[in-house]
């Protein structure tokens, strides 16, 4: 009997010590799956974080333990084992039911490559059990088999049996819902020169990739011989990362007092990029009517929404049309899709990602490279005041990612004002949203300061504000910029504008919302909350527009100020509404620019209008479906030759600013006071 005991502690300890092993190598491989841009032709592992149970697409067995065992692609949906994927990164081939979407296909594609890639491509198993057939309307999920197939394109679900028994559904796949916004693979064509290595390449740089964090002695070997190759296929354009790499410093916030301009801050290590069409990895040629939408997505925001939001993306849309500027910048992106006509973007992130596309843009249109397209926000970020403002909410939460596709397909054309800042005659960036001096911005500068320190304590946005919250109520004790009036001078359209006492913060706002939807510019008929300037001509303050060729121009008493503006309890304190702005600094004093501060030391900050930038409104109102309506037409008339692009947007830009003057011209402007 004693022996019969020894066995079986001898097997319990074996099989612990067996999980225990198994789990420590794919605990420590985890992170081969996370990160990294998209491969071309390749798998995009990452880590399900989805309940289960699991099915495994390349084994097809079921998929035991906890959901760290389990991994997706982030492209075309079929999940793993972590060991089956690792056979995969390590050299291994796949079945080829198991083979990734295509997202591009070689300029030289025959006929019958052709047709078959217009197909759907079909992904088997792990299909929700409440989701229902496309053909019989029966739910066709299940948990308990690797059972029905859903398109990695279009997303239709069907019972395997009615799609080979119904013969209703077209082999042609018609990529669903979002077919305007979606670039097929047929519309995406390889380069010669590049349609035979690059694939190669790329899959010699994700094996590399991932020996690098797996850190296997055995792969590290191998990984030498790898570097040897890859070094003749140097010439070789690619997608994606291939093409150029991110310049960090580029989102690095800057809290010395001599601070680079934004051109050479936000400078990425693409200059060497031959801007002919030849020298691309691909070229596009869109469908007639669509309006593809290229994505920039920072997966860093929004603490694991932004990853989400990422993988959702790739599965709706052409991966190529994806880009992560957590790992390299939009300049690439921009070079590459410049002459698809049509072309919307969607900027996933806060207002200081938004900007960095912009900015860019801005860049490429002043080199005549690129039209301005039109951009949309989904907002990813801890204020999104510019998301705001343009209907699409303060922040993402759980919504569907198809809903979201469907709401930028129906927005509207607007237009958003941007102001150039130089600092003593130097350019020093663009304002969007608003520029502040004093006390909001000393809140702004100490946490970000905090948060470079400790990036882990910010993990998301409630907890975000809790740390505006602790930064601003040390500022109401300490007061370090109070008696502000003494220590700026401000010149707004050529008038000295008198500062009232006591005041901690000057805000020059462009939109109407600051902090995470505070609204700064009410309206005032009783001046309770409007300064009067002695001894000047009287000035009607009408109400706030984002592309009025205006800023408003307010000041606040101190953080217990900009609280109360938090809940409603008080307001700003309004100043003036004015087209151009002189701000001297006496002495040194935090700043910000659309929530990016630092120490400025005495200068002289010149604000001037700079330019009107085209965004997408989400529709909501009637007179927005019309904009939108107006916009199709002027497109239409554009890609048929009936106007110039140029003539395009000037018609654009005038029709969009009287829908808003309009919208807005029953309202009754404030009452007159003194400048």
């Amino acid at each position: 009997m004693s022996w019969q005991w020894s066995l079986a502690v001898a097997l319990g300890a074996f099989l612990a010590l067996y999980v225990c092993v198994h789990r420590f190598i794919l605990f420590f491989s985890r992170r081969s799956f996370q990160d990294g841009p998209y491969i071309f032709g390749h798998h995009q592992w990452r880590s399900n974080d989805r309940a289960g149970p699991h099915w495994c697409n390349v084994c097809e067995s079921v998929v035991y333990g906890i959901r760290s065992y389990v991994v997706s692609c982030d492209i075309c949906g079929i999940s793993a084992h972590a060991r089956c994927a690792l056979l995969y990164l390590r050299g291994g081939g796949l079945p080829q039911r198991c083979a990734c979407k295509v997202a591009a296909i070689p300029m030289d594609c025959s006929i019958s490559d052709l047709i078959e890639h217009q197909q759907h491509a079909w992904v088997k198993g792990n299909i929700d059990p409440l989701d229902t057939c496309d053909i019989c309307g029966l739910f066709c999920g299940n948990i308990l088999s690797l059972s029905a197939i859903q398109c990695a394109w279009c997303h239709r679900r069907v019972h395997e049996t009615c799609f080979h028994t119904a013969n209703v559904l077209s082999p042609t796949c018609d990529y669903g819902p979002h077919r305007r916004l979606i670039l097929p693979p047929t519309a995406i064509r390889i380069q010669p020169k590049a349609s035979t290595m690059m694939a190669t390449k790329l899959a010699l740089s994700s094996v590399k990739s991932a020996v690098k964090k797996m850190k296997f002695p055995s792969l590290q070997h191998r990984s030498s011989s790898l570097n040897s190759m890859a070094a003749t296929t140097d010439d070789v354009p690619s997608t994606d990362s291939a093409l150029s790499s991110m310049n960090n410093n580029a989102r690095r916030r800057n809290t010395e007092t001599n601070i680079k301009t934004q051109e050479s801050s936000m400078n990425e290590d693409e200059n060497g990029i031959d801007e002919e069409p030849n020298n691309f990895p691909y070229t596009i040629v869109p469908p007639a009517e669509s309006t593809p939408l290229l994505v920039f997505i920072n997966s860093r925001s929004g603490g694991q929404m932004g990853v989400y939001v990422l993988r959702q993306l790739r599965k709706w849309l052409n991966p190529l049309q994806v880009y992560d500027l957590s790992i390299q910048g939009p300049k690439t992106a921009l070079l590459q899709f410049r002459h698809v006509t049509g072309l919307q973007i969607l900027v996933c992130g806060g207002d200081g990602t938004i900007g960095w596309v912009l900015g860019t843009i801005d860049e490429l249109v002043a080199q005549d490279i690129l039209r301005q397209p039109p951009v949309a926000v989904l907002p990813l970020g801890t204020g999104n005041d510019l998301a705001r403002v343009l209907g699409w909410g303060g922040g993402y939460s759980d919504q569907g990612i198809s809903d979201i596709l469907s709401e930028v397909e129906k927005a509207h054309t607007c237009l958003l004002d941007r102001w150039r800042v130089d600092l003593n005659g130097t350019k020093r960036s663009v304002l969007n949203n608003y520029f502040g001096v004093g006390v909001d911005a000393q809140v702004a500068l100490e946490f970000h300061e905090q948060r470079e320190r400790s990036p882990a304590l910010f993990m998301s946005q409630f907890i975000n504000k809790l740390w505006y919250s602790r930064f601003g109520a040390k500022n109401f004790i300490t007061r370090t910029c109070a008696h502000l009036e003494t220590k700026i001078e401000l010149i707004c359209d050529g008038e000295r504008i008198v500062l009232p006492t006591g005041i901690e913060g000057v805000i020059i706002a462009n939109i109407n919302s600051y902090g995470g939807g505070s609204v700064l510019w009410h309206e005032d008929e009783d001046n309770e909350y409007t300064f009067p300037q002695p001894n000047g001509q009287r000035r009607y303050l009408g109400p706030s527009s984002q592309q009025d060729g205006l800023l408003d121009v307010v000041a606040v008493y101190g953080t217990l100020h900009l609280g109360q503006l938090q809940v409603g309890l008080s307001k700003a304190i309004r100043l003036c509404q004015c087209k151009q702005i002189e701000l001297k600094l006496l002495e040194r004093l935090p700043v910000q620019i659309d929530g990016e501060p630092w120490m400025q030391d005495s200068c002289t900050i010149d604000i001037t209008f700079f330019h009107q930038a085209f965004m997408l409104g989400k529709t909501i109102e009637e007179r927005d479906t019309v904009a939108r309506q107006v916009a199709e037409t002027l497109d239409w008339a554009g890609n048929n030759k009936i106007i110039t692009w140029t003539q395009r947007d000037i018609l654009l830009a005038e029709i969009v600013r009287r829908v808003k003057s309009n919208s807005t011209i029953r309202k009754k402007p404030s009452i007159e006071y003194s400048l």
